[in-house]
């Protein structure tokens, strides 16, 4: 393991005495997390995007990183802005990790306006049948089982 993904990363005492690594919350080594874990995802052909995550906390930094999925699979990520994405999606820190962890529904949220939406929603509706598998849930369970959500990009 790189040193960059081991600095990003803390030993955490899971409740049933195992200890696993986990990443600091948009961090290096949670986008590591999120590659691995999304190129096991389904291929569905022609279900490509880009998504733009904008999350901002309540002092007003912002925080962003993108999801590249081709053909179903998640093909890329990382940190910061893409150049081109097809989908911005904004939303406070706090909700981005209700979110993540499971307690709030992404479609609530949206519904509620807690969750802005902006460019190629046609697009981003082409997604749904991804995010609603059980393979997209065991995703999010798992990744979230690997992050660390009280310490953020370190």
């Amino acid at each position: 393991m790189s040193a960059l993904l081991m600095d990003t990363r803390r030993q955490t005492c899971l409740p049933d005495s195992e200890s696993a690594d986990v990443a600091s919350w948009l961090s290096e080594g949670w986008i590591a997390d999120t590659l691995e874990l999304g190129a096991a995802m389904p291929y569905q052909a022609g279900v490509s995007a880009t998504l733009q995550y904008f999350l901002t906390d309540a002092d007003g930094t912002e925080y962003s990183y993108y999801w590249t999925i081709q053909d179903g699979q998640l093909g890329g990520a990382g940190l910061g802005e893409h150049t081109s994405p097809d989908v911005e999606l904004s939303v406070s820190l706090d909700d981005a990790r209700s979110m993540q962890t499971g307690a709030t529904d992404a479609t609530s949220a949206f519904m509620e306006g807690r969750l802005r939406v902006d460019g190629n929603l046609d697009l981003l509706m082409q997604l749904l049948p991804i995010t609603g598998s059980s393979e997209y849930q065991e995703l999010e369970r798992e990744l979230a089982r690997r992050t660390d959500f009280d310490h953020i990009g370190e």
